[in-house]
């Protein structure tokens, strides 16, 4: 289809891919089907007349806002405005995706702590693991690159992911422990 841009391709997959969604969401803004629908052409709009469309993280997330943007907008601009649907503007503020700071020091954190069991590993088990698992190849290049044959491989992968897995439950464990005590011993210095 050498007819269709870039950013018609980027649009179809990333922000009309949830149409139904954000008609929906606007709707429950404006309370009417005509308007809403008038709401999200308009931000379709927006979203074309953008120059920098390719580098928006979450297109789906700032079509909304742009959304949520207009329908202020309006509001603001009519003359009689429905409380409920002043109230309902603040009900609907939508989340941010991107995870909170402490999911993301708790995500890095066990990733370090993957990382940390790799470098422990027997080194061709550590390689067959990296290959397999993060460069993502299929296991008969994995064979192939470490000039062993694929059962080889798998039974290296078998016993990397049980290493990784005793290492890692071994640590989870000791984290409940160690939390529970804290528990205890603050419930006791309650007493």
């Amino acid at each position: 289809m050498a007819w269709l841009r870039d950013i018609d391709v980027w649009f179809a997959d990333h922000v009309f891919a949830y149409h139904a969604q954000t008609l929906r969401y606007a709707t429950r803004l404006v309370r009417r089907a005509d308007e809403a629908e008038e709401l999200v052409q308009e931000a379709y709009a927006r979203l074309f007349a953008l120059d920098g469309w390719a580098a928006i993280a979450n297109p789906h997330a700032f079509t909304i806002r742009i959304v949520r943007n207009l329908a202020i907008e309006r509001f603001r601009r009519a003359e009689v405005v429905q409380l409920a649907q002043g109230a309902l503007l603040q009900a609907l503020e939508t989340t941010d995706q991107d995870p909170t700071p402490d999911v993301v020091a708790m995500d890095r954190s066990e990733l370090q702590h993957v990382a940390r069991v790799l470098q422990e590993m027997p080194p061709r088990m550590r390689e067959a693991m990296i290959l397999r698992r993060i460069d993502g190849l299929p296991p008969a290049q994995v064979a192939e690159r470490m000039n062993i044959s694929v059962s080889t491989v798998e039974t290296h992968l078998v016993k990397a992911l049980r290493l990784l897995m005793q290492r890692l439950n071994r640590t989870e464990a000791r984290a409940k422990t160690e939390h529970a005590s804290w528990e205890t011993k603050e419930r006791l210095e309650r007493i």
